[in-house]
């Protein structure tokens, strides 16, 4: 089953109505982990020769449950990947994917490029980690306004891959990320906004 871009460390869950929806992943890459033979000015790889995919930062697919008796070949059984029309509002790779009572999904945190490196030294920028970090949450479907900061991600400081989220039967959600803290922080999930509590 083909998809267009890039789904390297992307995150996923499971839609109310049983379909699979995925959230980000890497740049255009090709042979070697080089950028893709099409790059964006940041030097970031906006499309690859090679591998034949584009830039999956930003990117949403959804693919429908289908039953053995389908063809994996129709259109109902296909992976939707088309950035055009439905995309995060911002770059994201090893973000979390964590599902709300209303049947919603937030998306935290994740890197916007590089990776590899836990934090920088000095820890000047303990946010956005020069550009690397993405301590944010949106969801999906997407609500109006921009992602807002998820002061824990921050607190904890460093490029956090996938935090750790669970949804408790409170409706808020613990997170944990990185070996910076040991401590849970919970924060409830609304309709209109995420409240940190520690």
């Amino acid at each position: 089953m083909d998809i267009r871009t890039n789904t390297f460390c992307a995150s996923g869950m499971h839609l109310p109505n049983g379909s699979f929806v995925t959230f980000g992943g890497n740049s255009a890459v090709t042979t070697n982990g080089a950028q893709g033979s099409q790059t964006f000015p940041d030097g970031q790889g906006s499309w690859d020769d090679f591998y034949q995919d584009y830039d999956g930062r930003r990117s949403i697919r959804i693919v429908n449950p289908c039953k053995i008796t389908d063809s994996l070949t129709s259109s109902n059984c296909r992976w939707f990947d088309e950035p055009e029309q439905l995309s995060m509002k911002r770059r994201r790779w090893y973000s979390s994917a964590e599902p709300t009572a209303e049947g919603q999904i937030v998306i935290i945190g994740g890197f916007v490029n590089g990776g590899y490196i836990n934090r920088f030294l000095p820890n000047d920028d303990p946010a956005f980690e020069r550009g690397s970090a993405e301590p944010t949450y949106e969801y999906f479907p997407p609500k109006d306004g921009e992602p807002q900061i998820v002061n824990f991600v921050v607190r904890t400081s460093g490029l956090n891959s996938y935090p750790h989220t669970f949804l408790m039967p409170s409706g808020r959600m613990m997170l944990q990320a990185n070996v910076s803290t040991g401590k849970f922080f919970s924060f409830r999930c609304s309709l209109h906004r995420i409240l940190i509590h520690s």
